[in-house]
């Protein structure tokens, strides 16, 4: 499902969203794969969003690319719609396409949407950062090919970069990276079986050590770094080609005979081996020359390869398995029950020791979420805490009630105690300006410089505020920062204040249907 979410911000220029946060946070979700696993993934990137059930009359005025839910003749399932020259095109999750009729796409949709505010087109850095080394690689054999140019070396060198680009699809397959564009050009050679259950066969390997999909990736690759370093030499190549048949013959008699399963990709790669060989032979005048020195540099260009593609690969490998634990991990965290008991365990004694007038509080006084934060503003660690409820409350200010309760020494030369006082007597003077003075003090943490914008505080009130505040934090055994209280209980030890958004659209709607029962 994620290709086409990917696909519909990307259809409105949102084109830095991050492709493993994206996975990471959909496939965690407890209700995946429902339109809330859409909407609240979306939401966590901050992206405007609606999902609504409209009438089909307004299909016309639907934006041009959108999630609907349409009937598939065994059930509802959700697909990427885009309206393109008065015809409707729509991919499912399985990347399958379809181009209908208006009138044909209305009789299978159900009404439902799911669709983003469009942004202005910008350029697409991902993009191009993403195509950089194909780029790179392009130029380098452009140049090499030019300053070389032969018919044959042409040629030799466009298989050799096909050959690196089907061993990077082998390589994905072999570490369980699913394409389904391979998948598809997989199952349309073996119906009963995929090209990594072949590729990850045991005994798959040359001489039981170096794997088949190893050596594919490190022969194509070395070849490319040979032809752009040291160059073409044609009698070195051929031997070396004409000894890599026995490697071919035995790949193809262990998946027909052996295995009974084929692997396009496999057959690919030994059709371009099959390729250069012939092509070498064609083009070639028998004349067997032996140059030590370019076999020693191909030997060594191999090694050295080799063994920098096996450290690699082992960290590539370590990547995706923290991916899949990272996944089970958020899926387990994000079990609102599992929150909601160990939000339970632990609460604050008392909650009114701080009278109304003396409170530090902004956003929505009676928002369903009351969040407080025991902060000092020389803590190292609150900077994180105060990013997080920022975030909350440019996110959700109508629902959030954020109250800062300053844990300070009680020093008034203290230099955390004197960013306090300003902060307070700037609230008492405008609560906007002293969120202003607030951000700018965790955004850059200079003392001297915020001292200068901000000014020092002579207001006797001051002391009567952090006093309460104090007493608040004696009181409730709360003596280090920053500490996080939600709706009075403090934030679990398991949690951050960061992963609120996962929990925070039920705990609003608990608030809002515990208010109606009361009112009730």
């Amino acid at each position: 499902m994620e290709h086409i979410i990917l696909s519909l911000l990307t259809n409105n220029s949102y084109l830095d969203v991050n492709r493993e946060l994206l996975n990471l946070q959909l496939l965690s979700h407890p209700e995946y794969p429902s339109l809330k696993s859409i909407t609240d993934t979306l939401d966590y990137f901050e992206i405007d969003n609606l999902a609504a059930t409209v009438p089909k009359e307004a299909l016309s005025q639907m934006p041009t690319s959108f999630l609907a839910l349409v009937n598939n003749g065994k059930g509802e399932e959700v697909v990427l719609v885009e309206k393109k020259r008065g015809a409707i095109h729509i991919v499912n999750v399985d990347g399958k396409k379809e181009k209908l009729s208006e009138a044909v796409f209305s009789e299978r949709w159900t009404g439902t949407i799911v669709a983003v505010e469009e942004l202005e087109k910008t350029v697409n850095t991902k993009s191009l950062q993403t195509a950089l080394p194909y780029f790179v690689v392009a130029a380098v054999a452009s140049t090499t090919v030019l300053l070389n140019f032969s018919l044959p070396y042409l040629l030799y060198t466009a298989l050799t970069l096909v050959g690196l680009y089907i061993s990077i699809l082998i390589i994905r397959e072999d570490l369980g990276i699913k394409s389904k564009a391979v998948a598809k050009v997989c199952g349309a050679i073996s119906k009963n079986s995929t090209c990594g259950e072949v590729i990850n066969t045991k005994g798959n390997k040359i001489f039981g050590i170096i794997s088949l999909s190893d050596a594919s990736f490190v022969f194509f690759a070395g070849l490319f770094l040979i032809l752009a370093s040291i160059g073409f030499h044609q009698s070195t190549l051929l031997t070396m080609s004409l000894a890599g048949i026995p490697v071919i013959v035995y790949a193809l008699f262990r998946q027909g005979f052996v295995l009974k399963k084929w692997c396009a990709l496999c057959l690919l790669i030994a059709g371009i081996l099959v390729l250069q060989t012939g092509l070498l032979l064609a083009t070639f005048d028998f004349v067997w020359q032996i140059n030590a020195s370019y076999i020693a540099r191909l030997v060594s260009i191999f090694v050295l390869l080799y063994i920098a593609w096996i450290y690699c690969k082992s960290y590539w490998e370590s990547h995706e398995k923290l991916a899949v634990t990272e996944t089970n991990f958020l899926k387990f965290k994000r079990n609102p029950e599992l929150f909601k008991t160990m939000l339970q365990e632990k609460h604050i004694l008392n909650a009114n020791v701080i009278p109304q007038q003396l409170r530090i509080v902004f956003g929505n006084p009676n928002g369903a979420i009351k969040l407080q934060g025991v902060t000092n503003p020389l803590c190292g660690f609150c900077t994180a805490a105060f990013e997080s409820y920022d975030k909350l409350l440019s996110s959700y200010g109508n629902d959030i009630h954020l109250e800062f309760i300053f844990n300070v020494p009680k020093d008034a030369e203290n230099k955390s105690t004197k960013i306090a006082s300003r902060l307070i007597d700037l609230y008492l003077q405008d609560p906007k300006k002293a969120y202003t003075a607030l951000k700018e003090w965790y955004a850059n943490r200079d003392i001297d410089t915020w001292h200068k914008n901000f000014g020092y505080s002579e207001n006797t009130k001051v002391l009567e505020v952090l006093e309460a505040h104090t007493e608040w934090c004696n009181i409730n055994d709360v003596h280090y920062t920053p500490a996080s209280i939600l709706n009075n209980h403090f934030f679990p030890d398991s949690y951050e204040v960061k992963d609120l958004p996962l929990f925070i659209q039920d705990i609003i709607l608990e608030s809002q249907g515990a208010s109606g029962e009361t009112q009730v």
